[in-house]
C-alpha cells in the first residue's frame, strides 16, 4: 500500500522544449485524496505531508547546493552536466534529546537493474556543529523502487546533546537525480510489541515504549477494555519486569499472565501516556491454535483472507475484514471456504497465510485489503516491504517500521496477479460497482501479503491474487451488500479459471 500525497509532484527543466530536457515526474497511484492510509495521516501532517513541526529545506531555495541546477520544483543532478558535490547543507534550529529522522525526497530518471542497484545516488550526514558524525547513510539507487516517481528516504539518528545539528547531502555522480526537499523532525515516539502469535505456556511478550516522554504510563486493553490496574500489579509484584535505557523503556510479561488477564483469542493494546494524552500505541493478537483446515472433500477449496482493524487505535472497520467474514460461501455451488482474520502486521500475516496454504493446499486464495474509494483489482506485488511513502515511514499495528527489506530474499521483484481480473472487471462494473485496475498496492502489509501469496502459488494449479475493497468507515447493511457482491464475483471467476485449468 503507498501512502496518500496531498500535492501532484512534477518538475520540468526551466525551459521545457530545450533539446535534452527532462521529462516530467511521474504520479504515483494514489497521489489522489482517496489514497491509501488517511488514518495515519489525520491530524499528524500538514497539508503537503510534512509531519507537524518539521523544519523543511526545499531544494531550489532553501539549501546550500555546490552541484547542480535549479528548476522550479527542484533541484537536477546530471551525469556529464555536473561534478560530485553537495546538493544539500544547512542548519537546524534547536533540537532537543532522543530519536529524530533526516528524510530526504528525491527521484532518480531511470529505474536500476543487477549490481547496479547498489550505487549510492546520493549520501546523507548528520552532525554535530563541531563536526562530529552523528549518523551517515548512502542512499543507494535501490531505495528509489520506481523512476520518475518521488520517494522517501530517512537517516534516523540519535541526539544525546541540546543544540543545533547540521545536516549535508551529497550527490555522487553515479545517476541521474531530482532533490524536492530535505525534512527534519523528531522520530514519531512509538510502541514495538513483540509479533502476534499462537499462545504458548510460559513464553514471553515484550512491550518497547520508544523515545517516550518522561513520567510517561503504560496502558493496557484487552479486545477494547482497559485492564491498566491489573497490568500495573504485575509489574509491582515482580511478575512483569521493566528496563529504562535513555531513548525506550522495555516490558517483559509472561504471556500466562496477560491471557489471564485476556482470555484467547485475545487482541491487545499497549498505550504510551503522557499528560494527559496518548503518544502511541500499538496492538497485536493472541491466538489458541493456528487456523484449523475446514475445507469439504470433494469441492473447490477456497481461502479467504481479510484484515483487523488499523491503525492500532482504529474504532471504525475495516472493510476487508467484514467482507470476508460476512461472506457466504453458499452463494457459489461447489465450494468450501476457510476464512482468516488476519492482524496488520509485515510477516506475521503472510506467515498465517502461507502456514494456512501449505497444510490445507487451497485450490483458491485471494487476499482483501482496505484501500482507496472504489475496488481496486491489484496486477502487481513487489518484493519490498517500505512504509516511507510517509515522511519517515509508519508503523503497522505491532509498531514496526519497515525500510525497504525483501519480502523474500533473493525472490524476483515483481510477481503478477493469478486472478481473472478481466472477468471480475467487467462483472463489477455490469454491476454498478465502481472498480479499476492498480499496479501499486502500496508496500505496506497488503503487498507484503499479496506477494507471499504469489509465492506460495508460483508454479501450482491454484488461482491467486488479491483485491483492495473500498474504505469504509463503518459498514452498514448497504455496504455490507457490495461487499458480497465484490467477493462473490472474485471467487466465483477464480473457480471458473480454475476449472478451466489443465
Amino acid at each position: 500500500m503507498t501512502l496518500l500525497a496531498l500535492t501532484l509532484f512534477g518538475c520540468g527543466s526551466e525551459d521545457p522544449s530545450a533539446e535534452g530536457a527532462p521529462v516530467a515526474a511521474r504520479t504515483p497511484r494514489d497521489a489522489a485524496p482517496d489514497g491509501l492510509f488517511r488514518d495515519f495521516m489525520d491530524g499528524k501532517y500538514d497539508g503537503v505531508g510534512h509531519p507537524l513541526d518539521a523544519e523543511v529545506w526545499e531544494a531550489e531555495l532553501d539549501c546550500k547546493p555546490t552541484t547542480g541546477a535549479s528548476q522550479p520544483e527542484a533541484r537536477r543532478f546530471a551525469q556529464g552536466a555536473h561534478a560530485a558535490g553537495v546538493a544539500c547543507r544547512a542548519t537546524s534550529k534547536t533540537i532537543g534529546l532522543g530519536r529524530f529522522t533526516l528524510n530526504v525526497r528525491a527521484l532518480v530518471e531511470k529505474a536500476c537493474s543487477g549490481s547496479a542497484c547498489d550505487l549510492p545516488v546520493f549520501t546523507a550526514k548528520v552532525k554535530t556543529p563541531g563536526g562530529a558524525t552523528l549518523e551517515e547513510k548512502a542512499l543507494s539507487w535501490a531505495s528509489f523502487p520506481s523512476a520518475l516517481t518521488y520517494a522517501n528516504v530517512p537517516l534516523r539518528f540519535t541526539h544525546a546533546t541540546s543544540g543545533a545539528v547540521e545536516l549535508e547531502l551529497t550527490w555522487n555522480d553515479q545517476v541521474d537525480a531530482r532533490l524536492d526537499y530535505v525534512e527534519l523532525f523528531r522520530a514519531t515516539q512509538n510502541v514495538l510489541i513483540t509479533p502476534s502469535q499462537v499462545f504458548a505456556p510460559g513464553a514471553q511478550l515484550e512491550v518497547e515504549a520508544q523515545d517516550a516522554p518522561k513520567g510517561f504510563s503504560l496502558g493496557y486493553f484487552c479486545n477494547g477494555s482497559e485492564q491498566t490496574d491489573s497490568l500495573d500489579a504485575l509489574l509491582a509484584s515482580g511478575a512483569a519486569t521493566r528496563e529504562d535505557t535513555d531513548f525506550r523503556s522495555v516490558f517483559r510479561f509472561v504471556a500466562d499472565d496477560l491471557v489471564e488477564i485476556c482470555p484467547l483469542p485475545s487482541r491487545l493494546r499497549f498505550t504510551v501516556t503522557a499528560g494527559g494524552f496518548t503518544r502511541a500505541q500499538a496492538r497485536i493478537s493472541l491466538f489458541e491454535e493456528e487456523p484449523p483446515c475446514t475445507f469439504e472433500p470433494n469441492t473447490t477449496r477456497v481461502l479467504l483472507t481479510g484484515f483487523e482493524p488499523f491503525p492500532a487505535d482504529s474504532t471504525h472497520d475495516n472493510s476487508s475484514e467484514r467482507a470476508v467474514v460476512g461472506f457466504d460461501p453458499k452463494s457459489v455451488p461447489g465450494i468450501s471456504v476457510m476464512k482468516l482474520t488476519l492482524p496488520v502486521e509485515y510477516d506475521t500475516a503472510p506467515g498465517i497465510a502461507a502456514s494456512a496454504i501449505a497444510r490445507c493446499s487451497p485450490d483458491i486464495v485471494i487476499g482483501f485489503g482496505q484501500g482507496r474509494s472504489e475496488v481496486d483489482l491489484e496486477t502487481t506485488a513487489y518484493n519490498t516491504k517500505n512504509s516511507a511513502e510517509l515522511s519517515g515511514g509508519f508503523a503497522d499495528n505491532r509498531g514496526h517500521i519497515a525500510g525497504g527489506e525483501a519480502i523474500v530474499g533473493g525472490g524476483p521483484a515483481e510477481l503478477s496477479t493469478g486472478l481473472p481480473k478481466e472477468a471480475i472487471f467487467a462483472e463489477l462494473t455490469q454491476s454498478g460497482i465502481a472498480v479499476g485496475y492498480s499496479d501499486d498496492p502500496g508496500r505496506f502489509v497488503c503487498n507484503n501479503l499479496f506477494y507471499r501469496i504469489m509465492t506460495e502459488s508460483a508454479g501450482k494449479p491454484r488461482v491467486s491474487g488479491f483485491v483492495h475493497l473500498p474504505y469504509i468507515h463503518t459498514v452498514d447493511a448497504a455496504d455490507q451488500k457490495m461487499l458480497d457482491q465484490v467477493v462473490r464475483t472474485a471467487v466465483s471467476a477464480a473457480v471458473k479459471k480454475h476449472q478451466a485449468l489443465p
